[in-house]
Order: C-alpha cells, then sequence, then structure tokens
C-alpha cells in the first residue's frame, strides 16, 4: 500500500490541528456556556425525534469524539465520489454471509426509514448481527454490510453517514456528509423524478 502521498500528510496534519482546536473550543464553550451550548445542539438537531441530548452530551469534545471526527475527516481526504460519475462497485456481504457488491442492489431501489443505534463491530459477525436490528424495523431495501476493510465507506465517504442516489452503475446524487449536513427532501426530489 505504501505511504500516503506528502500533500496528503500536510493535509492530515492541517485537519488534526483543525479538530484539536474545534475540540478544545467546544470543552471551553461547553464549561463557560452550558446553557448556550445546549440550545444550540437542541436546535440543530430538532427533526431527529430519537435525538437525546443527555444521552449524547456527555461524549461531546470527548477523546473518543476527537478520534471520531479526526477519523470522518481524514476519510474526506480520500472521496474520489463525484455526481454522474461510475459509482464504486464495492464489495458487501448479505446478512447470509453471501458476499455480493453494491451494484447488485441497484434494481431493487434503496429506501431508508429511522435510525438504529450501534456499537463498533470488532469483526463479520459483530456487523452481520448489528445489521440484523435493521430487520426488525421492516426496512424497504435490501440489508447488506460493508466487509471489514470498510472499502464501501472509504470510496463513498459516508462515515458517519451520507446519501447516495445510484443507478445503472452512476452516482445521481451525492448528499452533503450526515447526520447535519443531508436533505431528504433532495433525495426525495431525485427519486420522484426518476419514477415520472
Amino acid at each position: 500500500m505504501g505511504l500516503p502521498q506528502p500533500g496528503l500528510w500536510l493535509k492530515r496534519l492541517w485537519i488534526l490541528l483543525q479538530v484539536a482546536l474545534h475540540v478544545t473550543l467546544g470543552k471551553v464553550q461547553l464549561k463557560l456556556f452550558p446553557g448556550r451550548v445546549k440550545q444550540h445542539i437542541l436546535a440543530m438537531n430538532r427533526k431527529n425525534p430519537h435525538f437525546s441530548y443527555d444521552n449524547w452530551a456527555p461524549t461531546l469534545f470527548s477523546t473518543q469524539y476527537f478520534w471520531f471526527i479526526l477519523k470522518v475527516r481524514w476519510q474526506r481526504l480520500e472521496d474520489k465520489t463525484e455526481e454522474g460519475s461510475l459509482a464504486p462497485n464495492c464489495p458487501v456481504v448479505r446478512l447470509s454471509g453471501q458476499r455480493c457488491h453494491i451494484w447488485d442492489f441497484m434494481q431493487d431501489g434503496w429506501a431508508f426509514k429511522n435510525n438504529v443505534v450501534i456499537k463498533n463491530h470488532r469483526n463479520l459477525q459483530d456487523r452481520l448481527q448489528a445489521a440484523h436490528l435493521l430487520l426488525d424495523r421492516s426496512p424497504w431495501c435490501p440489508v447488506v454490510v460493508d466487509t471489514m476493510k470498510n472499502q464501501s465507506s472509504q470510496l463513498y465517504a459516508a462515515l458517519p453517514d451520507r446519501l447516495y442516489v445510484l443507478q445503472e452503475g452512476r452516482i445521481l446524487y451525492k448528499g452533503k456528509p450526515g447526520p447535519w449536513n443531508y436533505h431528504l427532501e433532495e433525495v426525495r426530489a431525485v427519486l420522484e423524478k426518476l419514477r415520472s
């Protein structure tokens, strides 16, 4: 695999400094203005009925938060997807354990409804077990999981979440990174245009 290019190292260093500053300032604001921070976070998440400030706030600006945000920002440096371009045909795993590729599901369409809180996976069995939680909610789409190499997540820059519309191997829609920057109404508009 080799070492990343020197330019990538510089970008990663710059992002490390940005995230460190973000977390440091966030901690200071949380200490000095806890009410204002809570009000701001609740306003940002008012559309999510499953959001609970009391469950999320203790992790805000923690060490785990720092490493997660850093991982997400570094991953976005390697984002190669563009609307209209060829969609990466990443390997995924069906819940039965059968390996296949993401393009195998394009003819059925995708629809996501509600979120499920799932812990990090240590192996493929953990990941498959977590995916079974989605089946309890009767999704309107096939459920597959990324391999433990996380190739789909990396190529689609999908961490923590991102919405795409794929058709015939092409990216028709690439949403902004979620959970705060994606817009379901944009996805709905693209899907409705496809149906007409």
